[in-house]
């Protein structure tokens, strides 16, 4: 993590007494139309955030999607609408039910795009990472996932150039979208298997677990997300022997278009729970994650501040952070008590999270 606290301190004073005469419904209405699913795992760009909300949905059925020469484009089997078949599964394939309640057949493992940054670090920590052809702009690691082709951004997924890698596997979270690609996919005869992504302790695991399951390896899954457990609750254990709980303001930001509160839907809430916090989010009846309301802020008075590294430089770094209004108003400014983490590996909630608890402890418990 990164503690920004000399930085910090230098800057509140020129900066705490112009923050506060700031009308606080300046923050409020620059948010007025953020989505507040926005804050998992977005990529690194303010206009990706938007990219899939912008539009109002087709009332029309979905267009096929064609290739430069008019056809619809084909997975790698050489399947198109008219090929569709009821042909029962082979001796070989793998059945299994997603979050969805659907029951999805996969004849092969081959070929896997992971349309989500914490399913790739999934697959690669299964030892699979050599069968994933491409996955989505918010894989960051492992450097490997990184490093591979993207087929652009899970909120905003068109079918063609997920196809072109002929994939034998897609793996989503329900973030994923729109629906008509899903279901492009599908009907093109290309599995989709949505995967769990629940905000909560056991989370992780259940991740890690339906992700093994649908690659064929539960066995190797079991053991990874025991191992994954057991960290998370050998962390929470010795948060709970801890006397401080700091209070702590978990945000998410994208330049000046998206600044959020994180909720109790997001995948930081638990976390901050976990490691002997209180997220100031249950007092302002945050569920989900809304735009930061100046005086609300303010009063919250949040001893330390989390959010993703990204976010902190898409507003121009510490400085840039200080002259939202309010920000420098807050203790954990005034303290130097504003923690960064990497993005994947803050809202992942994927094979680090028990590392991440850990440090996360230590972190918050060293600052106050």
């Amino acid at each position: 993590s990164v503690a920004v606290s000399a930085l910090v301190l230098a800057a509140c004073g020129s900066s705490a007494d112009d923050a506060a005469s700031t009308d606080a419904a300046s923050a409020e209405s620059a948010e007025a139309e953020v989505a507040p699913e926005t804050v998992d795992e977005a990529p690194a760009t303010a206009e990706s955030t938007t990219t899939s909300t912008t539009d109002p949905p087709d009332t029309d059925p979905p267009a096929e999607p064609e290739t430069a020469g008019g056809e619809p484009p084909t997975p790698g089997g050489g399947v198109d609408a008219s090929d569709e078949t009821d042909d029962a599964p082979s001796a070989d394939a793998i059945v299994v039910v997603d979050d969805r309640g659907v029951e999805v057949v996969i004849e092969s493992t081959e070929r896997i795009i992971p349309v989500d940054g914490d399913l790739a670090e999934v697959v690669f920590a299964l030892g699979a990472g050599d069968r994933v052809v491409a996955t989505d702009i918010s894989a960051t690691f492992p450097a490997a996932a990184d490093a591979l082709p993207e087929i652009g951004y899970q909120r905003a997924l068109a079918a063609e150039p997920i196809l072109q890698f002929e994939p034998t596997l897609v793996l989503a979270t329900d973030i994923a979208g729109p629906t008509e690609t899903l279901d492009d996919l599908e009907r093109l005869g290309v599995p989709v298997v949505l995967i769990a992504n629940d905000p909560e302790p056991e989370g992780p695991a259940r991740k890690i677990r339906q992700v093994a399951n649908a690659l064929g390896i539960p066995d190797v899954g079991e053991a990874l997300a025991a191992q994954v457990q057991g960290e998370i609750d050998d962390a929470a254990a010795t948060a709970a022997a801890l006397d401080t709980a700091p209070r702590v303001a978990p945000m998410y930001m994208r330049g000046a278009g998206t600044q959020l509160i994180l909720g109790e839907a997001s995948g930081v809430h638990w976390l901050i729970g976990s490691a002997g916090g209180v997220s100031i989010a249950d007092e302002l009846g945050i569920a989900e994650a809304e735009p930061i309301n100046t005086e609300a802020l303010v009063a919250a008075a949040p001893d330390v501040i989390i959010l993703p590294d990204a976010g902190l430089a898409s507003v121009g770094g510490i400085d840039g952070f200080l002259e939202i209004p309010g920000m420098a108003e807050t203790p954990a400014a005034q303290n130097g008590r504003i923690l960064t983490y990497d993005d994947q590996y803050l809202l992942g909630n994927g094979p680090r999270t028990g590392e991440l608890l850990a440090e996360l402890i230590d972190d918050l418990h060293e600052l106050t």
